[in-house]
């Protein structure tokens, strides 16, 4: 951003904007950077900035007690409310806390917040969380006031509202803001600066702007039937000779008429006014220089390649050369300006309407099931750490239950025990011995030695042992049966030593093993110290009974393998509805049904696609098996049934995983659940089964039921299938190996299927069967979901009880008068038969159309409507929040049912034949319907598969497609990277692309700068010149002005109003704007044309006024223009005029006289 200098004044609200060139910047990058430096954020390179006196490098932290910030995006804290939000920052600005209460009081009157004054902020909607940011700026009392996009995502009548808000603000405050909406700007701003490539390009005010880079007056006639174009343009040109014709699009004209030729105006108004019915005019206007018009001017002036056109919509005026039809004709050209890109780009785009013959039949199912396989492709290479970990699960639970069974051998003989105490731990074993008994002594001296040789702590207990041992278990309870295992004895009789060996009988082994330390002591006192007896326990070995039960148990390895694959297989399955969720949760599978894809080819691609990620993590786990050397698996071409059990498991879980992904709108959260879901209904459900049938729990019956019931899961069917299989081939074995174990089999009554897929068990066949059965019938149901075939037997029972409700709701409904060119419109569809309906010319015809959303308490969103919409038109349907305008667009898209009535797209009906509706539209919704892992050009390209663009044109489409809407620098850019500006531009060009007779544009210019807004109207203007049909929702004004050759104003669902943009001025606007700036020299000059306006124009309301400027709103309906224009020429020079500017009535503001009719209801919003 490079050096310079401008003043923003106290108590004026500056503008600031700026241009984006060459996708360089952002948009309003420079305009970001400078509040940036104003907040402190960046540092200044070189220069000052002063606010309020202080500067920016050195006294920020006084200048922010003063200052208050809007940023572009909501800044705020969830779990606190409004008030909350409104005390904590005014904390934060220092401002005393005895004057909080009254401050927060009045900020939240005047943003009309009182009621929300408790709420969580993460409970608001998007315009009340815009409006709690401006309240943020605001608090305090601070001074300076920085606005970034302060009305983004708001509708008309919110805009209005903070509109209002800030011309009452910027009395007492300075007010700096950044916007993309030039009306926006042109309102608010009482100076407004333009900035390009970091330099300050001009600063003024609007009434100056326009003056200086403006193109004049545009006068819009409303044409009759019998107009005479030549007359009427004789006539304007013999006034004004350097007038020019704009456009003549469907029944408007429109002419530019210099403002240096004001002068004129009430000559050549007058005569228009005599000569009306001869010219064949039924009404005109005249409206001023937009803001937006200098914005694009400006923009040009800095730099020569941006030949947008500067003048106003809908008369862009395309000058280019029509190329031949032959799109295969390479296009080498490069890219000299943007005039040739935009008028090139403009010429291809048409002939992509026109010229191409689409693919039909059988090429077009091939394009589209490819272009849907490379959608799955691409994602699961883009998501290859995904898939990557899909892969490793199932093969990590299957090693790891493989190793546990090789690492943890089977049954086999008991192995020899030697008798020592060392098994028991440390030990403490008590003697006694008689007093004065030599040979006791010696054999007591013996004793110890042989227990201390075990590492034991022989005790000598002076008394009574057994006393002893009994007080010291009375004492130590639990424990002294851990640490006393042997006791012994040696006391003196009359002749003879008596040896007595004691146990504690808790411990296993105890009695032999305190023997054996006897025994060894007397040894040792007989034969030396080195002599030893040792004794150990050698258990008999198993019988051929017990060796064939333990061998029979080998096939619990089978369950341990089992049991782990299922757990694996749980988090792989999930994995399946993971882009199927998100695709239906931004709307990108409604956008792709939209485009003409069919529902076999969306459906069976994705099987397709899954089946292959499936079954390769299946080939890996048999390469394990292979490794591991299961033989139960890997033996006898075992490993093709294997893969037989995996292809079928793949063929019922994956459409499972397709029905159970429409429960969930939150990929995460899918996957989460799913694999829940997937655990509980194989693992839980398997190990019942198995556990009881064990037949000492006497519940083998049970346990045959529920193993026919749960035939239904997927899981269970694989789990049992892989543990059968085991044990089968573990039967096989032991039962054909010797002629004992045929016996011993035949006695445990012990069978086996030499055919593993047999139905009787231990044969897999009948989960294979039901697995395969399973695969089809989750299709099916798929396919009756899809067809809306459950849907519509819903709606046939539900309809006979709620048709009394609704037909008493409709009856409910106030009777008003109903507006004269509405009536005809519904008598010209009415009077029109379904055979005849592609007679009447119209690609979209809409009969009655209704909607009533079934509730507690119905509401009726969309109240018998009727329209037909011609080819070549643009039709705008306008409305406030809540009128009805998405919930028509979504049931004329086959997003939404339709309660009653009908609309027909090229003769074909919505509700009876919505696959070939939806094959003949375009759709841009009002969110971007994108997914994120593809690019801008692949997004184009499977768009043109979908809609049966040839292969050998799909290239050239696209690139025209990208070229027209300035998107070719972003093409190869993941769509998740793109700015929101070129989200939107991509999703427009998605409607387009193919040429469909009728497109729907949802808000297509959300988000999107000055320039990149023209560009797209530029190709919505194009393809309406090819003989499409446009409807389009705006909450742009401006836009629907520029676009639209018909628009209707919607209300509580019904329309209220329809024509031409300049016929609804005519017929409901009242009035005139007048814009006024006079010499400032001296002060009585304003006040003496005060008075002269006042006098002059009674009834007339003085909007603004500020420094020498004044805003008025003329009221009154009966003046022409020639008398205005003749008046206000005649007091220039008594009044010092030094400029002005008269228009008639806008769009916006006929829009905002129907406010008054719209109710809101909950019901209908959500």
């Amino acid at each position: 951003m490079t050096a310079h200098s401008f003043f923003i004044y106290i108590f004026y609200c500056s503008v600031l904007v700026g241009l984006q060139f060459f996708f360089t910047f952002g948009p309003k990058l420079c305009p970001l950077f400078l509040h940036g430096c104003f907040l402190g954020l960046y540092p200044p390179t070189s220069g000052q900035a002063y606010i309020n006196g202080y500067e920016i490098s050195q006294d920020m932290v006084l200048i922010r007690k003063s200052l208050g910030l809007c940023p572009q995006h909501d800044v705020l804290f969830d779990h606190m409310t409004v008030e909350e939000h409104l005390y904590f920052y005014s904390g934060l600005k220092g401002f005393p806390a005895e004057k909080c209460p009254g401050e927060i009081a009045h900020i939240l009157h005047i943003l009309n917040l009182q009621e929300k004054r408790g709420t969580l902020s993460k409970a608001l909607s998007g315009g009340m969380k815009r409006k709690l940011s401006i309240a943020i700026a605001l608090i305090g009392d601070s001074k300076v006031v920085m606005l970034d996009e302060p009305t983004s995502g708001m509708d008309p009548v919110s805009r209005r509202a903070t509109w209002e808000l800030l011309q009452q603000q910027r009395r007492t405050r300075t007010i700096l803001l950044t916007t993309h909406f030039m009306d926006e700007a042109d309102l608010l701003g009482d100076r407004i600066a333009i900035m390009a490539k970091g330099e300050l390009q001009c600063c003024g005010s609007s009434l100056f702007l326009k003056h200086k880079y403006g193109a004049g007056y545009h006068m819009v006639m409303v044409k009759e039937p019998y107009c005479n174009l030549g007359e009427i343009s004789h006539l304007i040109y013999h006034y004004v000779p350097n007038a020019s014709l704009e456009s003549n699009v469907g029944a408007e004209l429109s002419f530019i008429l210099p403002k240096e030729s004001t002068h004129k105006f009430e000559a050549l108004f007058t005569e228009l006014e005599l000569r009306r019915e001869e010219l064949g005019i039924a009404s005109y206007g005249a409206s001023v220089t937009t803001m937006e018009e200098v914005f694009l001017r400006v923009g040009k002036l800095v730099d020569s390649s941006m030949d947008i056109q500067a003048t106003q919509l809908p008369a862009l005026q395309y000058q280019h050369e029509r190329r031949s039809n032959d799109w295969a004709t390479d296009d080498s050209s490069s890219m000299s300006g943007m005039t040739n890109m935009t008028d090139d780009s403009g010429a291809l785009i048409t002939e992509d309407c026109s010229n191409i013959k689409l693919n039909t039949g059988f090429y077009l199912c091939c394009q589209q099931f490819y272009s849907m396989f490379m959608k799955r492709a691409v994602y699961s290479w883009r998501n290859w750490k995904m898939v990557a970990a899909q892969f490793l699960v199932p093969l990590i639970f299957t090693a790891f239950a493989l190793i546990s069974a090789k690492t943890f051998p089977g049954p086999q003989d008991s192995p020899l025990l030697k008798l020592t105490l060392n098994p028991y731990g440390q030990t403490t074993v008590p003697f006694s011995v008689s007093q004065g008994s030599s040979l006791g002594e010696r054999l007591a001296a013996q004793y110890r030695d042989v227990v201390g040789a075990q590492r034991q702590e022989p005790l000598e207990v002076v008394g009574n042992l057994e006393e002893y041992l009994i007080s010291r278990a009375s004492e130590e309870a639990g424990a002294f049966n851990e640490y006393h295992i042997a006791a012994a004895s040696f006391q003196e009789t009359s002749d003879q030593i008596d040896v007595t060996a004691l146990f504690n009988n808790q411990a296993f082994h105890s009695p032999a093993t305190a023997l054996l330390l006897v025994d060894n002591a007397l040894l040792r006192l007989i034969a030396g110290p080195n002599a030893s007896i040792t004794v150990a326990n050698y258990p008999q070995p198993r019988n051929m009974t017990e060796t064939a039960k333990d061998q029979l148990m080998e096939s619990q390895t089978g369950f341990a393998i089992a049991i782990n694959l299922l757990y694996g297989m749980a988090s792989l399955s999930s994995t399946f509805a993971l882009l199927l969720v998100n695709e239906r949760a931004i709307k990108a599978k409604h956008v792709q049904f939209v485009s003409g894809v069919y529902m076999v080819n969306f459906w069976l691609s994705a099987l397709l696609w899954d089946l292959i990620n499936f079954l390769t993590p299946c080939t890996l786990i048999l390469v394990i098996f292979q490794a591991f050397d299961i033989k139960a698996f890997t033996q006898d071409s075992h490993l093709v049934d294997i893969m037989q059990i995996f292809l079928l498991y793949g063929w019922a879980i994956i459409p499972l995983m397709y029905l159970l992904s429409f429960f969930f709108s939150i990929a995460a959260t899918a996957y989460t659940r799913l694999t829940i879901f997937n655990i509980f209904s194989g693992t839980a459900t398997f190990l019942a089964v198995v556990i009881m049938s064990i037949p000492e729990l006497g519940m083998v019956d049970l346990s045959n039921m529920l193993d026919k019931i749960f035939l239904i899961l997927p899981n269970y069917c694989l789990g049992q299938s892989i543990s059968k299989f085991y044990q089968n081939y573990e039967f096989i074995q032991f039962c054909t190996s010797s002629f004992e174990s045929v016996l011993i089999c035949k006695v445990f009554n012990i069978t086996y299927q030499t055919n593993y897929f047999a139905w009787e068990s231990p044969g897999v066949g009948k989960y294979l069967t039901a697995m395969a059965a399973q695969g089809l019938s989750f299709l099916l149901l798929l396919f009756l979901i899809e067809t809306n075939l459950l849907w519509r037997m819903r709606t046939i029972v539900c309809d006979i009880r709620r048709r009394r409700k609704w037909v008493m709701l409709l009856n409910q409904v106030p009777v008003l008068p109903e507006d004269r060119d509405v009536a005809d419109e519904r008598k010209k569809v009415l009077e029109s038969p379904v055979a005849s309906i592609s007679s009447l010319n119209s690609p979209l015809v809409i009969k009655e159309l209704t909607k009533v959303y079934s509730s507690r308490d119905s509401c009726l969103a969309v109240d018998r409507i009727s329209l037909a919409v011609s080819k070549g038109e643009c039709f705008g349907l306008l409305g406030f929040n809540g009128a009805g305008k998405t919930t028509t667009f979504k049931m004329l898209t086959g997003d939404e049912s339709i309660t009653s009535g009908d609309a027909y797209v090229d003769g074909h009906s919505i509700l009876a034949n919505i696959k070939k509706v939806q094959q003949r539209i375009g759709y841009c919704p009002q969110f971007d319907a994108l997914l994120d892992h593809m690019t801008g050009r692949e997004t184009l390209s499977m768009y043109a598969r979908l809609r049966g663009i040839p292969e050998r044109y799909i290239g050239s489409c696209v690139e025209n497609m990208l070229r027209g809407l300035l998107l070719e620098p972003h093409a190869n850019k993941l769509i998740r990277g793109m700015n929101g500006g070129n989200k939107r531009k991509l999703s427009a060009g998605i409607s387009l692309i193919g040429g469909p007779p009728v497109v729907f544009l949802d808000e297509p210019s959300t988000g999107m700068d000055p320039v990149a807004r023209r560009l797209l109207w530029d190709a919505v203007t194009r393809t309406r010149e090819c003989g499409k049909s446009i409807i389009i929702t705006s909450h742009s004004m401006e836009e629907c002005e520029a676009l639209c050759t018909r628009l209707a104003i919607m209300v509580n669902g019904q329309f209220k109003c329809l024509g031409s943009p300049q016929h609804l001025k005519s017929k409901f606007g009242s009035g005139y704007t007048l814009l006024a700036k006079t010499h400032c020299d001296e002060e009585g000059h304003v006040e003496d044309f005060k008075a002269f306006v006042e006098k002059t124009f009674p009834g007339n309301v003085l909007k603004h006024e500020h420094q020498g400027m004044v805003h008025y709103h003329l009221t009154n309906k009966n003046l022409s223009w020639a008398q205005v224009f003749g008046t206000l020429e005649k007091a220039k020079e008594k009044y010092c005029i030094e400029d002005y500017s008269v228009s008639q009535i806008s769009l916006e503001q006929v829009f905002m006289s129907f406010t008054r009719f719209q109710h809101y209801t909950e019901d209908c919003e959500k």
